[in-house]
């Protein structure tokens, strides 16, 4: 088919497609020249996992379970690639790029307009504190490429067969990428509820056997991941960023990122893992409060004390910015099963983090960026929108502006 035979609609999807694609080319090749391919903090520890597995054909250690996906990616390349890291490093670039259509097209879908998923993309891209985890032999890229799967599948949800294997396949990779993957899983329970919803509320002991049921499995699943991930230990220690007490009297140690722990009331040892964090919080309510707040006020705010004064300028810039933009969104999102998981997912991510710590990067942030990213986009295109109605000029040309007659 020829371009000029092309239907409206999808003229625009190639011009924006075109244009995000030269994008993304360039972002990723500033990247790359300016980082070059890195193998970070637990990075090593994924590559001797791959190298292992490629050796013996098993993990190295059994927590390398809750990162399978990103191990078996990296001891594929390094089978094909022997020795090498940046061949994994680019198929990760690369399937951020397909990730990046993918959230254009669900903003287009979603808000059934081009420009808000376009807009959406340049946040994307641009969000540095974020992006340059592609470089990185890290599971942040891969995990932030299957939030963009998985709600690119969701909001063309219809309840198939293809729908719910779509939506379970990349939950499992997702939650077998890194433990936070636990946070989409929450998510989609909630749109599953949401989008179920007149038919469950119909039905009374169905909606009360589904509420009684998730509670139950919601509080047998937080017990077994506080059973192997000792998250009141960052409580004991006053932590706010991760292992802040271990390098105290070091150069890295900044007092304000860690609580006093001398005058708390411990719970006993015996404990179950979620009961002693209740009992924690319980006797240590002040404690618990500040710490909580300063942990997802680091987490939202991404500024930290150790940063220079012009990289937390910029990012609390930065963040402000995409914050407006998300409030303009959120009240134009009327598709109300994908109001819900974007509500989930932030407010998921936000309470694991204020039960455990802050990193000291910005990486904990990487789960709910896509869906804050999508909702953003559409806020810019009301900034814009108001723009051309106020100041009486147009912004942008109303080809981009104009609604999409069909999906």
């Amino acid at each position: 088919m020829s371009i000029f035979n092309l239907t409206d609609e999808r003229r625009k999807d190639l011009l924006a497609i075109v244009c995000l694609a030269f994008l993304w080319l360039s972002v990723h090749a500033v990247l790359i020249a300016f980082y070059g391919y890195r193998n970070l903090f637990d990075a090593n520890g994924y590559l001797e996992g791959a190298d292992f597995l490629l050796a013996n054909g098993n993990l190295i250690d059994i927590h390398h379970a809750f990162y399978i996906t990103h191990i078996s990616i990296i001891a594929f390349f390094r089978w094909i690639f022997p020795n090498l890291v940046y061949p994994t490093i680019i198929f990760q670039c690369i399937l951020s790029g397909v990730a990046l259509i993918l959230l254009y097209r669900t903003g287009t879908k979603i808000f059934n307009n081009h420009l808000a998923g376009f807009l959406s993309c340049i946040i994307f891209l641009f969000w540095w504190d974020n992006i340059h985890w592609n470089t990185t032999l890290m599971t942040e890229s891969l995990a932030c490429s299957l939030m963009c799967f998985l709600i690119y599948v969701l909001s063309r949800f219809e309840g198939t067969v293809k729908d719910f294997i779509s939506v379970s396949v990349l939950l499992i990779l997702g939650f077998f990428t890194r433990p936070t993957g636990i946070i989409p899983i929450v998510g989609v329970v909630f749109f599953l509820l949401a989008y179920y919803w007149e038919s469950i509320n119909k039905v009374r002991r169905l909606k009360l056997f589904l509420v009684a049921s998730i509670v139950v499995l919601g509080l047998f699943a937080a017990d077994a991941m506080f059973l192997h991930w000792n998250l009141a230990e960052n409580y004991v220690q006053g932590n706010i960023v991760t292992y802040m007490s271990t390098i105290e009297g070091t150069e890295l140690y900044e007092p304000g990122l860690r609580l006093d722990p001398s005058e708390l009331i411990l719970p006993p040892e015996d404990t179950r893992p979620l009961l002693k964090i209740l009992i924690f919080m319980y006797d240590n309510p002040i404690h618990f409060l500040k710490a909580s707040t300063l942990k997802v006020w680091y987490l939202l705010s991404g500024i930290r004390p150790y940063y220079t004064t012009l990289h937390n300028v910029y990012t609390a810039v930065w963040m402000l910015i995409v914050y407006i933009l998300f409030f303009f969104g959120w009240k134009q999102l009327t598709n109300n099963p994908i109001r819900v998981f974007v509500m989930i997912t932030i407010m998921a991510n936000c309470l694991i983090i204020a039960i455990s710590t802050v990193d000291w990067d910005n990486r904990f942030y990487i789960t709910m960026e896509p869906v804050i990213v999508l909702v953003a986009g559409r806020g810019g295109v009301f900034i814009l929108e108001m723009l051309q109605k106020y100041l009486g000029f147009t912004v942008v040309d109303e080809w981009m502006l104009g609604k999409q007659t069909k999906n």
